[in-house]
């Protein structure tokens, strides 16, 4: 699928479960950083998703997505808010192995989502 394709169905969320992994792939950030918020917001993660969240949970310096949030805070988070067992047991795993900012940009991220979802 092309990049503009890709990027207006995770604009209008007409993409498919089965091609978030693709998205998640992308080498544009933002097509990526999208993909990563519509698996979150569905709740989607199967094996491709994790596998992706996970190579882009590595992404800690040079692709800043908003403030000092960088791509691999976003991605970590993900691995946690997406609630799934496997998904979970891999952010355990990242989560132990980051420093105490990264702890703190991954612990705000969470918290300011799951803040947005309960109001509104």
């Amino acid at each position: 699928m092309a990049y503009d394709e890709m990027f207006e169905k995770l604009k209008d969320d007409s993409i498919k479960n089965e091609e978030l992994a693709c998205a998640l792939r992308s080498k544009k950030w933002n097509v990526a950083g999208l993909a990563v918020y519509t698996a979150i917001q569905r709740r989607y993660c199967d094996e491709s998703i994790i596998r992706e969240l996970v190579l882009l949970a590595s992404i800690l310096d040079g692709y800043k997505v908003i403030g000092p949030y960088q791509m691999g805070h976003l991605a970590t988070a993900a691995l946690y808010l997406v609630q799934a067992p496997a998904a979970l047991d891999c952010f355990n795993q990242r989560y132990d192995r980051l420093d105490e900012i990264d702890k703190f940009l991954v612990d705000n991220f969470i918290e300011q989502y799951e803040r947005a979802q309960c109001e509104g």
